[in-house]
């Protein structure tokens, strides 16, 4: 026995030095992999973002006189004059791009909630209305706006049926109106029906994963639909929201719907990414374009770093 006890110690301290130089090389090994993992998106970032991005930021202090670049500030003029200018296709552009977003936040997205809530209870054809609300998802947009906008013609369906309620509907249907508004609500109405179904699979996934138990004790409690929503799914699917609030906030600029296939951009409905395609492509004023960009980031990263803080505070929930 005092062999042994004294064997033992001896025996571990010689095993020590090559435990170590194996953990030496473990750990080498897991830099080297994390260095070769990480350096496959800095590099994409450094040539697809900051490369093409870096000689757009420049064109946005240039401009061009008999053919010739040359530094100026002008186009951050020219911008804040497009901006301000009521009349003007960017500032008519600002407006619809924000009705976008807002219809997205508060409409879309609450709806698609309820949606995702009520399918999860398993309601009577819940299997059936899931396909329904996810099928403007595979169905290519070209045949949905060309039969959405065959319904609202006056010889469509819902057309003739406005007719009757109203003497006064338009003769081009909604869309196609002039100096107003309507083809642009028109257009977000679209919008909401066909942008439920990419929510509703994203919350239904994070409400399959809240415990059953959580449901049933609160239905012994007599908490209703109502009170359950607000009180248990909400707060414990937060993180999901969180994240689908950011998103919201980062793509607040290029929000829009299919205003090329249903109306090709007239009847005042241009969003900020048509305006940028218009300019290229009508104008081909790049430095425009490049003092836009510039200016809608500066506002936008900030905006999504506090949204980002806020979101963060308030959605740390496990369960």
């Amino acid at each position: 026995m005092e062999n042994q006890e004294t064997f033992l110690p001896i025996e571990k301290k010689k095993l020590q030095p090559n435990n170590f130089l194996n953990k030496q090389k473990t750990r080498k090994g897991q830099k080297i992999f994390l260095v070769c993992m990480l350096a496959i998106p800095i590099v994409n970032w450094l040539v697809f973002w900051l490369y093409v991005n870096l000689s757009s930021i420049l064109l946005a202090f240039q401009i061009d006189i008999a053919g010739e670049m040359q530094w100026s500030l002008q186009n951050f003029e020219t911008f804040w004059q497009h901006l301000t200018d009521k009349g003007n296709q960017l500032n008519i552009s600002l407006k619809n791009t924000m009705l976008y977003f807002l219809s997205s936040a508060l409409i879309t997205m609450p709806l698609s909630l309820l949606v995702s809530y009520f399918l999860s209870k398993k309601i009577l054809g819940y299997k059936f209305f899931r396909i329904v609300f996810y099928l403007p998802c595979i169905i290519t947009p070209i045949i949905l706006t060309s039969v959405y906008s065959q319904v609202l013609h006056p010889d469509g369906p819902l057309g003739i049926l406005f007719s009757k309620i109203n003497p006064n509907y338009p003769m081009n249907g909604p869309l196609r109106i002039h100096g107003s508004i309507v083809p642009t609500l028109t257009i977000i109405v679209y919008t909401v029906l066909t942008g439920i179904g990419g929510d509703m699979l994203i919350f239904s996934g994070a409400m399959s994963r809240i415990p059953t138990e959580v449901f049933e004790s609160a239905k012994l409690d007599g908490c209703g639909p109502f009170r359950e929503v607000v009180t248990i799914v909400v707060p414990l699917i937060l993180s999901t929201i969180s994240t689908k609030v950011v998103l919201l906030i980062s793509g607040i600029f290029s929000a829009s719907g299919p205003i090329m296939l249903l109306v090709t951009g007239e009847y005042q409905t241009s969003t900020i990414a048509f305006w940028i395609y218009n300019i290229v492509q009508e104008e081909g004023d790049y430095n425009l374009v490049a003092t836009a960009g510039l200016c809608f980031t500066l506002v936008l990263i900030p905006l999504i770093i506090l949204v980002r803080a806020v979101m963060d505070k308030i959605s740390d929930v496990e369960y």
